[in-house]
Formats: C-alpha cells, sequence, structure tokens
C-alpha cells in the first residue's frame, strides 16, 4: 500500500483533507515513531509539503488519543 499524491493542489483546505486521507490507512495501520517518520517521508516523496504532512500527522496522532482515551481496555 502506498500514499496517494495530491490531486486538488490550488485549494488548501481541500487538499489538507485529501491529505490527511490518503496518509490515514498508513498511519493507522503504523504507529511507533519510527514508522511515523517512515510514513512521512513517503507523503513528502509523494508531493505533500512539510507543513500539510505535519498537520495531517497531527490530526491523526489527536485521533488516535481520542479513540484510545475513549476505549475501555
Amino acid at each position: 500500500m502506498s500514499i496517494a499524491s495530491p490531486r486538488f493542489a490550488q485549494d488548501a483546505e481541500q487538499r489538507e483533507a485529501e491529505d490527511r486521507e490518503a496518509m490515514r490507512e498508513r498511519f493507522l495501520a503504523k504507529v511507533s515513531s519510527k514508522e511515523m517518520y517512515e510514513i512521512a517521508q513517503e507523503a513528502l516523496a509523494a508531493g505533500w509539503g512539510f507543513p500539510e504532512v505535519q498537520r495531517a500527522i497531527d490530526a491523526l496522532v489527536e485521533k488516535k488519543a481520542r479513540e484510545a482515551a475513549a476505549d475501555p481496555c
């Protein structure tokens, strides 16, 4: 599985949502710091900008943390 390249280069909001979705499956499958770094590098190589990748990872980490907090284990 690889991260899709961006399609909506001119609409920042749509691009950010697309970036988040493009990275979502890969991120949720691999959460360690080393693996997160590798995913970020893959996204950068696919053409996503560093701020976009950073925002997407931040949002995904936040979502994962909320899910973990809601899980009664």
